[in-house]
């Protein structure tokens, strides 16, 4: 499939999820960088997909990410460890889009550590009046409320280096396959707590390996989760050890113990 395909297919069913939205709903997507096919160069298919959900959909975006994952392998080979005219991509993007509007967010709810120099900032009464290189000004006693940990930036870092977790180990037991585009927890739990209530529902369109669901399980919220690949339902459901897959004719499909489900 070329980019205008893949762009013109993923418009076909995103068009679809406003519908079943909130108007303070928020979608978030992750995206890998592609190279252009025999050449060193990246396709702008990214820019075009932001593009079109604007322009055709009437899509706002409210932030862009960058997931940072220090584990990335060096890919692709050609260019990097083979021709070496290229560095490895440790970063993915993120985007936070708004279909409707303004999204619901609290930033509280995802707010990270103080460092080592902020708490002394603290200790000390905030900062004293000065002028930033940037040539903003502080006041006296800038930074001086402890507001219970700090703001987090854009840049969200977790390695993908599982081998070895509860759900891939169950797949191996009952010969599913393991889905090959899993993500770090970090990644949706982060989202669903800045743009989401406890109780409300998280959709997950491309399930794979139905990580997104039970994050947000663990987070308190309800969910819905997408798959058109049976086996990974399969798989997904041994997130879930108490749960029970109502679905006539599944089981006819797989060749995994009936006790699964």
């Amino acid at each position: 499939m070329g980019a205008e395909q893949y762009l013109d297919w993923l418009l076909r069913i995103a068009e679809t999820w406003p519908k079943k939205m909130k108007q303070s709903g928020s979608i978030v997507l992750n995206t890998a960088d592609v190279y252009n096919p025999g050449e060193p160069t990246l396709s702008l298919y990214q820019e075009r997909l932001l593009v079109r959900f604007a322009d055709d959909l009437g899509w706002r975006l409210a932030r862009r990410y960058s997931w940072h994952n220090p584990a990335k392998l060096p890919t692709p080979a050609a260019w990097v460890t083979i021709n070496r005219v290229r560095c490895k991509s440790s970063l993915e993007q993120l985007y936070w889009l708004a279909p409707h509007g303004e999204p619901y967010a609290d930033n509280r709810q995802v707010l990270t550590e103080y460092s080592d120099a902020m708490l002394a900032r603290l200790a000390a009464g905030g900062e004293k009046k000065r002028a930033r290189p940037s040539g903003h000004q502080l006041a006296d006693g800038a930074f001086s409320i402890d507001n219970g940990g700090a703001i987090p930036g854009n840049l969200l870092t977790a390695a993908n280096t599982s081998s070895n977790d509860s759900y891939q180990r169950r797949c191996r037991e009952l010969g599913l396959p393991v889905h090959p585009a899993r993500f770090p927890a970090e990644l949706p739990s982060h989202f669903i707590q800045l743009c989401t209530r406890p109780g409300e529902i998280v959709m997950d369109p491309f399930s794979g390996s139905f990580q997104t669901g039970a994050v947000a399980e663990k987070l308190g919220r309800k969910w819905i989760g997408v798959e058109l690949n049976a086996e990974y339902i399969a798989g997904g459901a041994t997130r879930f050890p108490h749960a029970t897959i109502h679905q006539p004719g599944l089981l006819e499909r797989l060749t995994v113990p009936d006790a699964l489900f």
